[in-house]
């Protein structure tokens, strides 16, 4: 009770607390959604030296960030219990200067007793996607962060994300802010008078279900946004391909190990379909040719063009 009164009053300080303002380089993983992030998570997880969160969606610390960390993000709800999202409607771009001692107080109390269970030898293990526009605010909390971003090619990412949505989502309105460093909103109701609101102000930025283009954009932003928040921080980012993965994993991992100075993996624990990345090329062709060329530069830069 009294731990829990601290990480929620953290003026009410104590020695021990004071003691674990530092967490030891915390890993996160991000990228856009739909890109390998829970897979990576899964696989990650079972290393000894790593404890991972355990929120809502498939470990994902988007709560706790919004209770502790005061993080300005969006997020679906689950569609089991029709909560239509989490969270405010945008998802905005935050840095350090949206950071508070308190906020550092909260977030580090949070890790160390709920996700270490007050074991300091170990180290903390999250993905948070909403995350990927907020990198200098996460380092503004741990300075030490060791970020793994995980693109997966944009086509398969933009047909999940319809399928994801056509399926559990069809009343939210899902959009991109016309903003530096966007990353897409949610509004619950897309015919609420806000929703129209949108729709009448932007273009060309929102899913309607017939025309995913805002995710191509929503691909493209996020992707080539994230080595832009973080220059000349080659020993905090690594970028790997999700396409790599699924083919040789054991390798991936240990090259993420070696990244963030653990040990080596000595197995897969997570049985992984090598063909699962093919699964969502059911889109035209004219809007593949047509998405293939709005994403072109990105795809380029990440090296998905010869």
């Amino acid at each position: 009770m009294l731990k829990n009164l601290l990480r929620k009053f953290p003026f009410w300080s104590t020695p021990e607390d004071k003691a674990i303002s530092s967490i030891d380089k915390p890993i996160f993983i991000i990228g856009c959604g739909r890109s390998g992030t829970t897979l990576l998570f899964q696989l990650l997880q079972f290393h000894p030296q790593l404890s991972p969160t355990k929120g809502y969606p498939d470990g994902e610390d988007h709560l706790n960030w919004l209770e502790y960390g005061n993080c300005r993000l969006s997020g679906f709800g689950h569609p089991d219990v029709g909560e239509g999202t989490t969270g405010i409607s945008e998802c905005l771009h935050m840095n350090r200067d949206d950071v508070t001692p308190e906020i550092v107080q909260r977030m580090s109390s949070y890790y160390y007793y709920e996700v270490l269970q007050e074991d300091p030898h170990k180290r903390v293990l999250t993905k948070c996607p909403h995350l990927s526009n907020k990198l200098d605010y996460v380092l503004g909390i741990f300075p030490e962060a060791k970020f793994i971003h995980i693109i997966r090619d944009c086509l398969p990412v933009v047909a999940s994300w319809m399928k994801v949505i056509d399926q559990f989502y069809p009343h939210l309105l899902v959009y991109l802010p016309e903003t530096e460093y966007p990353c897409f909103s949610i509004i619950s109701d897309k015919n609420s008078p806000e929703a129209q609101s949108i729709l009448n102000q932007q273009s060309r930025i929102y899913y309607t279900g017939s025309d995913p283009e805002m995710f191509v954009n929503y691909w493209c932003e996020v992707n080539r946004n994230i080595p832009r928040q973080l220059p000349q921080k080659d020993d905090q980012l690594l970028t790997i391909k999700y396409e790599d993965l699924i083919v040789e994993p054991l390798s991936i991992l240990n090259q993420i190990c070696d990244f963030c100075e653990l040990e080596s993996m000595g197995e897969v624990k997570v049985a992984i379909d090598p063909k699962r990345n093919q699964n969502y090329y059911y889109l035209s062709q004219d809007k593949i040719d047509e998405f293939l060329q709005v994403s072109y530069e990105v795809r380029k830069q990440f090296c998905y063009v010869n």
